[in-house]
């Protein structure tokens, strides 16, 4: 269904009169009149190789989340695959990447925000058939700091997290946004301002 909205929108951003007859939307006749100098890109967010693929056939960017390097590496694939598909230059599209981490002056701090804060990530099953609140916080409270290994850098160390970034620099992606889990924003936008992202390689 989103993949075919994403469609009916392109169509309405040509400005022509659009008639459209798929599985889930119809329009008899419809018309963007006021349409943007250049289209507004399409993003569209995904961590699967089917949806990868439909994303690079027909969306503008995709969005994905920091994970294992060659799961990555696969929806990238699977991402330009799709691309190459639809006659579209994959180099020319966009890719963000959100990168969830704990950073906190010491280690304690950092892995007690992971826990309160973001459990959900370290939750190593699948979360969408959670009925309600009630059930997501006990299922919170069987966490531990074990359970994020490989999932989200929990460290108080700069270089460690600069190497990390770097490696998703270097991956080619276009933009990262970084989400600390802890409710130390400032402090963290100060510190990262300052001894992080200044080191970063730019390819």
């Amino acid at each position: 269904m989103m993949f075919e909205a994403v469609e009916v929108i392109t169509k309405l951003f040509s400005g022509k009169v659009v008639k459209h007859d798929g599985d889930y939307f119809t329009l008899e006749s419809a018309r963007l009149y006021t349409i943007p100098e250049q289209p507004v890109p399409i993003y569209v967010a995904t961590a699967g190789p089917v949806n990868a693929k439909r994303t690079g056939r027909h969306a503008d960017g995709i969005i994905t989340v920091g994970a294992a390097d060659e799961k990555i590496a696969m929806l990238w694939d699977k991402f330009r695959e799709g691309a190459t598909e639809a006659g579209k230059d994959p180099e020319a599209m966009r890719t963000q990447l959100q990168v969830h981490i704990s950073w906190a002056p010491t280690q304690e701090a950092a892995d007690e925000q992971a826990i309160k804060e973001w459990p959900n990530g370290g939750m190593p099953f699948p979360k969408q058939d959670i009925k309600n609140p009630e059930d997501f916080a006990n299922m919170a409270k069987l966490v531990r700091i074990e359970n994020f290994a490989n999932r989200m850098l929990i460290s108080p160390d700069l270089e460690e997290h600069t190497a990390e970034l770097q490696k998703y620099v270097d991956m080619g992606f276009d933009e990262i946004y970084l989400h600390n889990v802890g409710r130390n924003q400032a402090e963290f936008i100060s510190t990262f301002g300052e001894k992080v992202l200044p080191k970063l390689r730019l390819n």
